[in-house]
């Protein structure tokens, strides 16, 4: 079966690159920036939010997520333009222009009208926890092929944070388009995807959900990495209990909901990319979950005819 994108979680964003990051306190709420409607006197109200790099109208809305909404927004001193997300929403825009900048909206407070009371309330926080996490972690991290954060604010209702613009497309846009890459341009992407995923590691931070549709490609040919809204700190003193991540990149160990250091899992994750790069699909495969849930933990994958590699019968990293 060829590759096919996990509908549970539409993807994120792209940008151009950038020599300088804000940093960001999240230590102490900054002073929420300015929502109002810009151009109070045309026909149609925009919502514009004031961030460090400028202030900003939020367009049409273009695409949905399941955690909000996605918007056009144009930068009101320079006329630049960028698309909104919500997290994990992956958007494209067309304009070259050195400036633009990809902007996540993630909700602060729950929309759905099922919870109540403490259960709305706990996954709030849940929320409120995840996305200040994310942020911190993404303005600590300056490397060529992880997209960059150029800076985030916090208003009463939503976070909004820009980050660089990849202007090149999306890995998983050309893995449907052609199937699979030639060796030799999948070995360049698998040096850059391992070099970032060194940097992570060796600064004590875990991606938890490295898979195509977080890796983009930028129009110098280059790949950079995003959605760390899974991510997390680890240390190998103490384990990570949480489950999260796509199945079908999912390592063994948090499908038997064990205990994990954090690396091992994004190693796993690696091998599946650079599977569906070389063979223009998923190693693991079937319509029914408790088997796709037993071939993943059993690991033996088959390889077409063809690569140059040696014979391989076993996944286990």
């Amino acid at each position: 079966m060829t590759y096919r994108a996990d509908p549970a979680r539409p993807q994120h964003h792209r940008t151009s690159s950038r020599s300088h990051r804000d940093s960001v306190d999240m230590t102490t709420p900054a002073a929420p920036p300015d929502v109002q409607a810009a151009n109070a006197g045309q026909p149609r109200r925009r919502t514009m939010i004031t961030t460090p790099s400028g202030n900003w109208a939020l367009g049409k809305t273009i695409g949905a997520g399941s955690m909000g909404k996605v918007k056009i927004a144009r930068n009101l001193e320079t006329g630049e333009q960028v698309r909104s997300s919500p997290v994990t929403e992956t958007l494209r825009i067309r304009i070259d222009t050195h400036q633009q900048a990809a902007v996540k909206i993630v909700p602060r407070h729950s929309t759905e009208e099922a919870r109540h009371g403490r259960d709305q309330e706990k996954a709030d926080r849940s929320k409120e926890i995840r996305t200040a996490r994310e942020a911190a972690i993404v303005s600590l991290l300056h490397h060529p092929y992880i997209c960059s954060m150029r800076d985030v604010v916090r208003t009463n209702y939503h976070w909004y944070m820009l980050f660089e613009y990849v202007n090149g497309g999306q890995m998983l846009d050309y893995i449907i388009s052609h199937g699979k890459l030639k060796e030799k341009q999948a070995r360049k992407f698998a040096r850059q995807i391992a070099s970032a995923l060194d940097y992570c590691h060796r600064n004590s931070i875990v991606h938890r959900d490295l898979k195509i549709e977080n890796i983009l490609i930028s129009k110098t040919g280059d790949i950079k990495i995003i959605d760390f809204g899974l991510s997390n700190l680890f240390s190998p003193r103490n384990h990570l209990r949480t489950f999260c991540g796509s199945l079908y990149f999912a390592a063994p160990e948090l499908l038997q909901a064990r205990e994990y250091t954090g690396p091992e899992v994004d190693v796993w994750s690696f091998g599946i990319v650079l599977y569906v790069l070389v063979c223009g699909k998923v190693p693991f495969d079937d319509q029914s979950m408790p088997q796709l849930h037993a071939k993943i933990k059993k690991g033996v994958v088959e390889y077409p005819q063809g690569l140059t590699a040696g014979k391989f019968t076993s996944f286990t990293p």
